[in-house]
């Protein structure tokens, strides 16, 4: 089974916290919250596409190895600036974009899409990468995962 997932959204990085005004841990973006759910929607709408239902969710059981076949994250303009290049180097790091995505797709969360059962299934990352978008194309990702058999 392969899944193609075309999530359209600013791609945000969850990685360290940092300590609220009342003693709260908080993620230190702002937008992964709409980062998560743009990836949710865009898996149920790669499950629509494939003809899968929610009840024979997770796509991958729990002893299923999942493979990341693909995974592009697609920047703006405003995001991943290092000085004196326009390349997309700089924070978002590459694997803080990951582990949000992989967070929002899988395990046992009720917030997650509920692709896998836990991301610690996912045993094979075969491309990725973070690139511009391109001039008038939105801001993304585009992810395929597989149980690595295809």
């Amino acid at each position: 089974m392969r899944l193609h997932i075309v999530a359209i959204g600013r791609p945000a990085p969850q990685g360290s916290k940092q300590l609220g005004g009342a003693g709260q841990l908080l993620e230190q973006s702002t937008y992964l919250p709409a980062w998560r759910q743009a990836v949710k929607i865009a898996a149920f709408e790669a499950y629509r596409a494939a003809g899968i239902e929610p009840a024979a969710l997770p796509l991958f059981a729990a002893t299923v190895p999942v493979t990341i076949e693909l995974c592009t994250f697609f920047v703006g303009p405003d995001q991943c600036r290092a000085e004196g290049t326009d390349e997309p180097l700089g924070t978002p790091d590459i694997d803080k974009l990951l582990r949000s995505t992989l967070d929002a797709l899988g395990g046992q969360k009720g917030g997650s899409a509920r692709l896998f059962a836990d991301d610690s299934q996912v045993s094979r990352i075969r491309n990725l990468s973070k690139e511009r978008a391109s001039a008038g194309k939105p801001t993304g990702a585009y992810i395929v995962i597989s149980d690595g058999r295809d």
